[in-house]
């Protein structure tokens, strides 16, 4: 374990043990290097990497705190959706894949897989059932991981997850991923019109998966109508 993270997880456990507690003030980055012995650049990242991770919130000119969020607390997370209220239970949930495409985008690559700017396959889809839209995806996977993978039929990019399971023997949902959750109106126009074409306010996600050495397989965007979707949270 490199020293950056043994310091990060020593104050997460001071955080999580209550030495430093919610919404109180921790190490500054002139503390970090006289405790931890270390130079100004792994201090900033040790603070940086605890805002990412959601301990800790940073003021300008006052210092760092601990956030007071459920991030210290073992809790229970159920999702769920309300297609009962809405849908036949018969008819079955499909996916239309509206494009299928290797692209580079700096953003995606450095902000969300944290690689350098590479090749990477793009699939949109909007899921549906009956006539209704309720939810749109959008993934990116470095091409790295799909030797020799072709666009050219969309349906194979329908099912995305079972074809990556058949083919390349990666299966995305027994791997450990990180997802946040947001709730938007400020919608792109081509996902407005698809599922949310009165406005509805939606749920937006940005998931990420990871391989076992820890590298981003993948980075998703997920917007669903908030009428399709519900959470459940306890202790």
């Amino acid at each position: 374990m490199k020293k950056y993270e043994k310091i990060i997880n020593n104050i997460i456990l001071k955080i999580e043990s209550g030495i430093f507690k919610e919404g109180e003030q921790i190490y500054t980055e002139k503390e970090i290097k006289d405790i931890y012995n270390v130079s100004s650049t792994t201090a900033v990242r040790v603070l940086n990497d605890l805002v990412s991770s959601g301990y800790i919130y940073r003021v300008q000119g006052r210092g760092s705190f601990v956030c007071k969020t459920l991030v210290n607390k073992k809790i229970y997370f159920t999702e769920n959706n309300n297609f009962k209220y809405y849908f036949n239970p018969k008819n079955i949930e499909k996916s239309k894949v509206l494009s299928a495409e290797i692209i580079v985008d700096e953003e995606i690559c450095t902000k969300f897989l944290k690689i350098k700017p590479q090749k990477l396959l793009k699939v949109n889809r909007v899921k549906y059932i009956d006539t209704i839209n309720w939810a749109y995806q959008v993934n990116y996977i470095p091409i790295k991981y799909l030797p020799n993978i072709d666009t050219e039929n969309l349906e194979d990019f329908s099912e995305l997850a079972t074809m990556i399971r058949n083919k390349y023997r990666i299966d995305i949902h027994k791997e450990k991923f990180k997802k946040t959750i947001s709730v938007t109106v400020g919608l792109p126009k081509e996902v407005k019109d698809l599922i949310a074409p009165y406005n509805e306010p939606c749920f937006e996600f940005d998931r990420q998966t990871f391989l076992p050495n820890g590298k981003i397989f993948e980075y998703v965007k997920i917007y669903i109508n908030y009428k399709y979707y519900k959470i459940e949270i306890h202790d």
